[in-house]
């Protein structure tokens, strides 16, 4: 819990600073303190705090004398601002009758004030229990878990344009935030017969299995899916896929695990992949999928724009997720050799299934529809990728409206 202490005078300010630091549970460097109202307001634009102990015969610079009603001015002013951090408690203290006797019809801008006198140990009991109740409902805050949002299914991406594809999608999407989380969710309804199905989405705005684990983290806390897919783009293994085939991930694994050893005096990277499967409980139904071709002619017939000749094909084949987008054909090579069957390589999957492999009970069964947009070698190709993120956000839709909620 973070305490600021605003208090001109030296002797009081030590006196303050001893009961604080004398309270089980906060130490020195959780209290901050300024000398008057402008320090304190500077402050306060800067970082939050839990608790103000604030005097209220105080200055409004540190070089004028203070006012009796310095203490009652300064919270006025911040809590008319919208670019302060609020405290939760503010304790007012102060030894002058002046500013006792005006703040006491200001007491409900406030939490208490407090007599100060400093032979006296009654000021001390008082400020202490006034911490210790700050602390307890600090604690309870701090604890207290989020409540969720429960949906039936979750998609995540990584980035913007693969999450505006899925936003496309006319499930009237309505955009939701929870209180403290910087993420902007999106909710809406999928209809599946005479089901209505929440689905939500969001995007971890980044590459990377870390981003992705963080956001699939946040998702399976505050929604608590039964399913949670992947969406976006991934890069393919030329002479395995085309250009726009789906790739579902199984297994997938972070290709770059290991360690580097030394063998005859060379440096030798020894990979030790440690491979995810898709559950038993939605494998077969993603086999199903990828070889009904009504659904796959339907995928890409609602694609307006520029398309491949091909039909859209889809694979559920091995994929290997990675730290680096990746344009050397010796480093595919060598992600060939630790799986014969490797039909993909991308930055994140491997994230979104640990996450749902590791989260507390009751967990997700996750999964990955991702779209090839170029191949994993020095040849880049962008034309397909707006065809790309269509038709892996469609897939996903349509296989849960035929398969997973059929």
């Amino acid at each position: 819990m973070k305490i600021l202490v605003v208090e001109d005078d030296v002797n009081k300010l030590r006196n303050i600073v001893g009961v604080l630091s004398g309270i089980e549970g906060i130490i020195l460097d959780d209290i901050s303190q300024v000398s008057d109202a402008v320090r304190a307001k500077k402050h306060l634009r800067e970082a939050a705090v839990d608790m103000i102990v604030l005097d209220l015969h105080l200055p409004d610079r540190i070089d004028l004398p203070p006012q009796a009603n310095g203490g009652i001015d300064f919270i006025r002013s911040i809590m008319t601002r919208p670019d302060f951090f609020m405290p939760s408690h503010v304790v007012a203290i102060s030894g002058n009758p002046e500013a006792l006797a005006n703040a006491g019809g200001d007491a409900g801008e406030i939490w208490g004030v407090i007599r100060y006198d400093a032979t006296s140990n009654a000021w001390r009991e008082q400020l202490t229990s006034r911490v210790r109740y700050a602390q307890a409902a600090w604690r309870s805050n701090f604890s207290r878990p989020r409540p969720t949002r429960p949906c039936d299914l979750a998609i995540v991406t990584a980035l913007d344009e693969e999450l505006a594809a899925v936003l496309r999608l006319p499930l009237g999407w309505k955009q939701h935030e929870f209180e403290g989380d910087g993420t902007i969710y999106h909710e809406g309804q999928l209809t599946c017969g005479s089901k209505h199905l929440r689905v939500m989405a969001a995007t971890a705005n980044r590459m990377g299995m870390a981003a992705t684990a963080v956001l699939a983290s946040k998702v399976i806390e505050g929604y608590r899916p039964q399913y949670i897919c992947m969406a976006g783009l991934t890069g393919g293994i030329r002479g395995r896929v085309k250009l726009g085939d789906i790739l579902v991930a199984d297994p997938s694994w972070d290709w770059g695990s290991g360690k580097y050893e030394v063998v005859d005096g060379k440096p030798r990277f020894a990979a030790d992949p440690q491979q995810l499967r898709i559950s038993a409980d939605i494998q077969p139904k993603l086999m199903q999928a990828s070889e009904d071709a009504g659904l796959l002619a339907a995928v890409k017939a609602s694609f307006a724009g520029n398309k491949p000749g091909n039909s859209l094909e889809c694979h559920v084949k091995a994929v290997a997720s990675g730290a680096a987008v990746l344009g050397d054909d010796a480093v595919v090579e060598e992600i060939k050799n630790q799986s014969r069957k490797l039909h993909g390589v991308e930055m994140e999957i491997y994230g979104l299934m640990m996450a749902a492999a590791t989260c507390s009970k009751p967990r997700p069964i996750a999964f990955s529809a991702k779209a090839v947009s170029d191949f994993a070698d020095t040849t880049k190709n962008d034309d397909l990728r707006s065809y790309a993120v269509h038709v892996s956000a469609n897939f996903v839709v349509e296989f849960a409206r035929r398969y997973l909620f059929a």
